[in-house]
This record gives structure tokens, C-alpha cells and sequence, in this order.
């Protein structure tokens, strides 16, 4: 049954009545932090705020007092208590007057756009990826809930293009939306670098990382081949992989055969990441697909040099040759060049690290991002008003 809290929430006729809808913000992932930084941040003069999950959480239970929270418990939308919660979720959002659902995930989609048919509710869903996974069945899913989607909102240039071909939509219908980097924690200074010790990494060691939980998608086994090439040509260098998953001991396994076991180092998710990132010369992604990635966003506020695979959102984050690398061919010699170059050149990686730094300022701060956000809702409103 849905269950709200409003318990210090001041209620003003005058702003623009947000739902943003998520499956679960309860996992220690990019867009279950976006959807709670969102509703932490949006300006409350403006906005009455409320976030609707499918499960409930402690994270959830955290916006008590921020804002309006409430729960419909669907393990599965295509079933009979699945349509129950949908009615109740559509009754929700008659009681509270609710102008812009906005859905971060697929299966809220179903639910924002059920519960708006035959209303004047705006309704946006959102392409926080690049679809590697999308099966047939998925995009046909988007064909139907594109028919009473008002806008759509991606988190790059490469998944709004994707979504305008794979979609056929208009592209004025498709929104880029950055995911901000909260630089209060995420900076150069910030961070002790002395916390990795516990890890074992030697004091004298420079130390190349990557910030991303052990799945195949992130594609770490590259990263491993490509810490092989630049161990054999740069003495005083060890690796470190930030993250937790199931492929801890598979890659464990594969440094052990690389030869590199005393020179690789894991998190298992322990810690804190911009202890990590203090202690970090160099950040990299090795994904398949990506979105727009929080951690390049990070590795930039921290001031570090980005060398990450061409794919996804990473070109509308990183100048190639300015703030970090690009690597078009999927090698571990093509990934392992510029790490070594960034490791022999300490002033271009000085360099390199400010100038991401000094692009994270300008661009991607959160309070700018929540700001182009804030007017993206506001210019739907203004549209429908027309």
C-alpha cells in the first residue's frame, strides 16, 4: 500500500508539484544516487518534491523531512498486485495534485505513463544509458510509452542520439540532462591518501584506479591486460580497482596469472572513494557502454588525468588531449600508451588534472546541473500553459 511522509514539508500552491519515480533508490549506484541527490537539492521554493519508489529503503526513509516520500511495493508491474499499486499510485497522484511525474527507471516508466493516460499530467522518462542491453521487447516498450511520453530525458549526447534512431523520436522531445559531481565532497584536497595503507599499497608507489563495481560490463579484465604492458615499462607504479562485485576473485585469478598480484589492489567496496582518488595519479574506465559516468565526473572534481574507452557519454566529460584521453581501439597496447606517457610526463598529468578539474567547476558542479534540470521542468510547465 502506498505510504507517504510529509513531515516538514511546507506545502505553497505556487510550485510546480514534481514525482520523481524510481524502481529503488536503496543500491549504491549512479542513478539511485541521482534521484536522491535530486530531490535533496531541488529548490523547495519552487518545487514541492516527491520521490515514489517500487520497494522501500533506508536511503528512502533518509528523505523524511526533505521530502514527500512514499511506496507501492511491485515486485513485478505486469501482474494483478502490480495493477493494484498502479491504481494506488494513480490516486496518489490526483491527492497531491502532481504535474510532472518523471521516471529515472524502466519499470517506473510503465507506472508513470499507466497512471497519466486520460490525465494532463506531463510525463518524462529518461535514457540514463546507452541501450547496450535494450532487447526487441524493450524497444517496443518505448514505442507504446512514447505515445503519451511528454519529454525524455537522457544524460548525454550519445544517449540522446541513440534514442532519437533507435526511437524514432523527434530530437526536440529529447532533453540532455547532466548528473552533477558534488564538489563539497568530491575535490583536489579533499580525501586522505594515508587511508589506502591498509590496503598494503607501498608509500613510494604512484597508483593508476579505477572506480567502478566489478561487473563484465565495466570490462576490468582490460584494464588488468593493460596494467601488464605499463608494469613492464614503468617500475613504481600498482593498480587499484574501487568497487565490490561477483567478479572480485575471477580477477583476482586473472592478475595472479598476469603476473601482477603483488602489484594490484582491491577495495572490495571498503572505504571511502575520494580517499582512493587522493591517492590516485591517473583514473580509467575500460567500459563496453556507458551512460554518463559519475566516476570520470569524480576523477575530474579530484583533479585527476582521465584515460577512459571512447564509448557512450565519456566524449561529452573528457577534451581528448586536454583533460584526459579518449582510446578508440579496444587493446590493452592502446590503453596501456597513454597511461605510460601520463606516467613519464608528471607536468602534462599535473596539467591535464586541472584543466578536468577547471571543466568539473564550469560544467558538470551539481548545483549547475540541478539548475538546468529545474528549467527543464519549468519549460514544460510553461508549454503546457500555452
Amino acid at each position: 500500500m502506498g505510504r507517504s511522509s510529509e513531515a516538514g514539508v511546507a506545502v505553497t500552491d505556487e510550485r510546480i508539484s514534481v514525482c520523481l519515480l524510481s524502481d529503488t533508490v536503496g543500491l549504491d549506484a549512479g542513478t539511485e544516487r541521482q534521484v536522491i541527490e535530486t530531490a535533496k537539492r531541488l529548490h523547495k521554493d519552487r518545487f514541492d518534491v516527491h520521490v515514489c519508489c517500487l520497494e522501500d529503503s533506508p536511503q528512502l526513509r533518509s528523505l523524511e523531512g526533505v521530502c514527500h516520500i512514499a511506496v507501492f511495493p511491485t515486485p513485478s508491474v505486469n501482474s494483478w498486485s502490480g495493477l493494484v499499486q498502479a491504481r494506488r499510485f494513480r490516486q496518489y497522484l490526483r491527492r497531491h495534485r502532481i504535474q510532472i511525474a518523471h521516471a529515472y527507471m524502466n519499470k517506473t516508466a510503465v507506472f508513470a505513463v499507466l497512471t497519466s493516460v486520460l490525465s494532463n499530467r506531463i510525463v518524462i522518462t529518461s535514457r540514463l544509458n546507452t541501450g547496450y542491453w535494450y532487447t526487441p521487447r524493450f524497444r517496443r516498450m518505448f514505442a507504446v510509452l512514447n505515445l503519451r511520453t511528454d519529454a525524455i530525458m537522457a544524460n548525454s549526447l550519445e544517449a540522446k542520439r541513440i534514442a532519437v534512431e533507435n526511437e524514432r523520436l523527434d530530437p526536440d522531445r529529447v532533453r540532455v540532462v547532466y548528473q552533477g559531481v558534488d564538489m563539497t565532497k568530491f575535490s583536489r584536497g579533499l580525501g586522505d591518501p594515508r587511508a589506502c595503507d591498509r590496503l598494503g599499497i607501498p608509500r613510494d608507489a604512484r597508483v593508476v584506479g579505477i572506480v567502478a563495481n566489478l561487473r563484465k560490463v565495466k570490462d576490468h579484465a582490460l584494464f588488468l591486460r593493460s596494467a601488464k604492458i605499463v608494469a613492464g615499462q614503468v617500475d613504481d607504479v600498482v593498480f587499484l580497482l574501487a568497487g565490490r562485485g561477483e567478479l572480485h576473485q575471477e580477477l583476482c585469478d586473472l592478475a595472479s596469472e598476469l603476473g601482477l598480484r603483488d602489484r594490484v589492489f582491491f577495495t572490495q567496496g571498503e572505504g571511502n572513494i575520494m580517499d582512493c582518488l587522493a591517492r590516485m595519479s591517473i583514473g580509467c574506465l575500460t567500459s563496453f557502454s556507458e551512460g554518463f559516468s559519475n566516476a570520470i565526473m569524480e576523477y575530474m572534481a579530484a583533479a585527476l588525468p582521465v584515460v577512459a574507452i571512447d564509448v557512450g557519454g565519456n566524449r561529452d566529460a573528457i577534451l581528448d588531449g586536454e583533460t584526459g584521453y579518449l582510446v578508440a581501439e579496444r587493446s590493452p597496447e592502446a590503453f596501456a600508451k597513454p597511461l605510460v606517457e601520463l606516467l613519464r610526463n608528471e607536468e602534462l598529468r599535473a596539467g591535464m588534472g586541472a584543466k578536468g578539474h577547471q571543466r568539473c567547476v564550469d560544467y558538470f558542479e551539481v548545483g549547475k546541473t540541478i539548475g538546468q534540470l529545474e528549467e527543464f521542468y519549468e519549460s514544460m510547465i510553461r508549454a503546457k500553459m500555452k
